[in-house]
């Protein structure tokens, strides 16, 4: 099986259904500015592909959540792909896995629509839960990748941290496309927390050869979220961004660490003692 990146570029170029020649092959791969391993791949130009995927029983339950809130969620998810690179998003398209008898697919476009993204084409198949597959287009000038982040960088993060998980992972989703797109302007990297920030911090940290402290204590909190939801909770959708030392955020951000030359990520509590948190991990 070919990689996953090879087989995103060969879609994105065009060449879907028939082999590739070798020339063929070069010329995707050259117009690959950012491939895997990063929020977004980004083509030459400035193009930028997203894709995500929720599944029932994985990502969300339909007892918790109606067919319009899992759209809302899933298109938000992968906008804030998106905004992660700094991306303005053009277009969607959606492929929908249904179990037989399942009548609210109009519901599920809506709630994918609903955050100003046009959706416009995708497909349909029988399954034996919902699932739920997102494809964004979106457009860039000047791409933010995980990995030019440097030792002594400033961390920050938008938003509160923990909300999510403080209510059930059933609150709507805003991805944050425009601070991505401000920051854009001025981040050496960045990343979205979709997995707490204690597992993302390390994401970031590690493409940009950098170990990272970040400090508990200043981790903007949700009302009602504790410290450790605050890191670990996942599926917030704001933005962790690496900026070099004085310049000025373009976006209300929160100082919460900042990368290290050693490697490995600490999160130290107010004593400066590390504390043992782990965000969610897929195939843990």
């Amino acid at each position: 099986m070919p990689p996953r990146g090879l087989v995103k570029a060969k879609r994105a170029a065009g060449y879907i259904g028939e082999m590739l020649s070798e020339r063929q092959m070069v010329a995707v791969l050259e117009r690959v500015a950012v491939g895997i391993g990063d929020d977004a791949a980004v083509l030459a130009g400035g193009l930028v592909l997203a894709s995500d995927m929720l599944v029932e029983g994985v990502h969300f339950r339909r007892g918790a959540l109606d067919a319009f809130a899992i759209g809302q969620r899933a298109g938000g998810a992968n906008l804030s792909d998106m905004a992660a690179m700094g991306a303005e998003p053009v277009c969607m398209v959606a492929a929908f896995g249904l179990p037989d008898g399942y009548d609210e697919v109009e519901r599920l476009a809506a709630g994918i629509a609903s955050h100003g993204v046009p959706l416009v084409g995708g497909d349909l198949s029988r399954a034996g839960a919902v699932v739920v597959s997102i494809a964004a287009l979106g457009r860039t000038v000047r791409p933010v990748t995980r990995s030019g982040g440097r030792p002594g960088d400033v961390l920050v993060v938008t938003g509160a941290l923990g909300g999510q998980a403080v209510a059930g992972y059933t609150a709507p989703v805003a991805p944050r496309i425009a601070e991505g797109r401000a920051l854009a302007a001025v981040a050496s990297a960045m990343i979205d927390v979709s997995d707490g920030i204690a597992a993302d911090v390390e994401r970031l940290a590690e493409a940009s050869g950098c170990g990272a402290v970040v400090e508990l204590e200043r981790l903007p909190r949700a009302a009602g979220a504790s410290v450790e939801q605050a890191a670990t909770g996942g599926e917030d959708f704001e933005l962790l961004a690496a900026l070099a030392p004085g310049v000025d955020p373009p976006a209300a951000v929160t100082v919460v660490g900042w990368l290290t030359a050693e490697p490995g990520v600490r999160l130290v509590d107010a004593a400066g003692d590390p504390q043992p948190l782990r965000g969610w991990e897929h195939f843990a």
